[in-house]
């Protein structure tokens, strides 16, 4: 006999598949991204991050008399949260491994858990199976999945901010919030704004969606809605609250003096930050504190992955319609049933809350920037946070282009199969350095080198490093006389012996110094005479660091097998 699934079964075996297609994704890529966490290279940042965090620890575990992170760190620092920094101390105290692995991989897990949250999120804002896609395109795109290993304050926001997100939204699963929710998104806000100022904006968020729901009770309810209406203002009220409760605990800047004034000064130095120097931008030099308008949208079309672009612009022409669609409804409404001829269409509005809040979630930082002038460099890092609601809304396109594509969906899948397969490809080949992912409008990396900003990090100068560790190692220069390094990573080459691995000694004078490597970001080799190149990190034929002898070293003999202008090789996936 025949048998026949139910809806219900039908309904959590699709379920299931989504939520385990997700898990299957999210598992590959930590795996993967835990097996290659010592590839990677210390960035700018991380020298300073790596000060903030055992001193910021310290005030806690001191009784708050230690303040060694107010008077010997870098004051911009404690403009920052440092609960992700003291963590990465925590581990790190713990040795697990070297010192800067454990880093790379707790900043790798945290960020893999804010890319892990999309899949709540879409399930409930754009469809069960937008959460998949949503987080296979974040891990796709190069810029977003290289950064999540060594960018030590804006992943740490991304995941807040994608926490922040998650907890607004499940909110709004009921008009009237469970008490459970409502204490979720106090955590997750106030850990928002316990990482950076820019974590304030989930309050609006919060207003938002809260505003939405209780526009649903009033046009059921009417006058008879003021308890349900009076219990979410409740909700949201203690949702603030408990964040600037949980922001206060976590940051210790704001526990030296008037919390909100405090949080003034730091918000007020990043909004007006004074720092101006030239970079390219599409092959035109700009500086970062005069930025064409454009300056975001133009790096996300340089950065972001072909597919992942035409699924935006497919989001944006079914919004534009759906809004137009709207309009022309609630118009025509109005006109045949005046006032009461809005109810329908503002419940739909309404109802819509958690898609909506998506796109808010996307166009409201972004707009603030804009309108702002804000001061942007480091290519988009500081809108790192943005990619994954951008990945929601892709996903939201997607899924409503299923029925459009029936007729050729083994095609399609094919296509897109060979797709995933050719940009994964790309990053392995760019390992350990694929936040310098270009798409083809910009012309992959090949076209884009020299006219954007890619190894802004200074990334490739701790694998050329370690490529001429393991030669001279090989010809066994590190004996009782170590040679000299001067490593080009600006204003950060006297904390650079962190990075050896063998016993170097650091020289700070170009000229003396036996090996000098130089990053895109620290060029000091460059019209010495003194010095010699040797050896290039290189991908697709351009070269990101460069590895230079002294010609007045006794290591003038030193043959590095013919390095220069050899192919990388590769050994482990992205």
């Amino acid at each position: 006999m025949k048998s026949f699934s139910s809806p219900t079964q039908t309904r959590r075996w699709a379920i299931d598949g989504a939520v385990l297609a997700g898990a299957a994704i999210l598992a590959f890529a930590l795996i993967v991204g835990l097996a290659t966490a010592a590839d990677y290279g210390i960035t700018i940042d991380e020298f300073n991050t790596d000060d903030y965090g055992p001193k910021a620890l310290a005030w806690y575990t001191s009784g708050f008399t230690d303040r060694s992170h107010f008077e010997t760190v870098e004051f911009s620092l404690w403009y920052y949260g440092p609960w992700f920094q003291m963590l990465t101390a925590f581990l790190q105290s713990l040795k697990l491994g070297d010192h800067l692995t454990v880093r790379h991989a707790t900043t790798f897990v945290v960020g893999l858990t804010g890319i892990a949250a999309l899949l709540p999120i879409a399930q409930l804002s754009a469809g069960r199976w937008a959460g998949p896609v949503a987080v296979g395109l974040c891990l796709i795109t190069g810029y977003l999945y290289g950064s999540l290993f060594f960018t030590p304050i804006d992943v740490p926001f991304l995941a807040a901010m994608t926490w922040a997100m998650l907890a607004i939204i499940t909110m709004t699963r009921h008009v009237v919030p469970t008490w459970s929710a409502t204490l979720f998104a106090g955590v997750a806000t106030g850990l928002a704004i316990a990482t950076r100022t820019g974590g304030i904006i989930t309050h609006a968020y919060l207003i938002g969606a809260m505003s939405l729901c209780a526009l649903e009770v009033l046009v059921l309810d009417g006058r008879a809605a003021r308890p349900q209406l009076l219990a979410i203002a409740i909700r949201s009220a203690v949702v603030i609250a408990l964040a600037w409760v949980i922001a206060i605990a976590l940051w210790p800047w704001l526990q030296i003096g008037n919390p909100f004034t405090q949080f003034k000064i730091a918000f007020t130095h990043f909004a007006t930050i004074p720092a101006s120097f030239p970079f390219t931008h599409w092959g035109e030099m700009v500086t970062t504190d005069g930025l064409p308008r454009t300056y975001i949208p133009g790096q996300w079309l340089a950065r972001l992955p072909e597919a992942f672009l035409a699924l935006l612009g497919i989001a944006v022409f079914f919004a534009v319609a759906k809004t137009l669609w709207f309009g022309r409804i609630a118009v025509a409404r109005f006109g045949n049933f005046g006032r009461k001829g809005l109810y329908r269409p503002l419940l739909l509005l309404a109802r819509g809350r958690q898609i909506l809040l998506v796109w808010v979630a996307v166009v409201a930082p972004v707009s603030f920037l804009i309108i702002q002038h804000a001061t942007l460099y480091d290519g988009v890092r500081h809108t790192l946070f943005v990619i994954p609601m951008l990945a929601v809304l892709a996903s939201w396109a997607l899924l409503r282009l299923v029925p459009y594509l029936r007729r050729v969906v083994v095609p399609a899948m094919v296509l897109s199969a060979i797709y995933v397969i050719a940009v994964v490809a790309n990053l392995v080949i760019l390992h350990p350095l694929e936040y310098i992912a270009t798409n083809a409008i910009a012309g992959g990396t090949p076209g884009s080198y020299d006219r954007f900003e890619l190894d802004y990090w200074s990334v490739a100068g701790t694998e050329a490093l370690r490529r001429l560790e393991r030669q001279l190692d090989g010809a066994g220069a590190f004996g009782p006389y170590p040679p000299t390094v001067l490593i080009c990573i600006p204003y950060h080459e006297h904390l650079t012996q962190q990075l050896l691995h063998k016993k170097w000694r650091i020289e700070l004078d170009v000229k003396k110094a036996d090996f000098v490597i130089e990053t895109q970001r620290g060029r000091c080799a460059q019209s010495v005479e003194e010095l010699a190149l040797i050896d290039e990190v290189k991908r697709y034929d351009r070269a990101f660091a460069w590895v230079y002898v002294n010609k007045t070293s006794r290591f003038i003999d030193f043959n590095p097998q013919s390095q220069l202008n050899r192919p990388h090789e590769m050994t482990s996936g992205p």
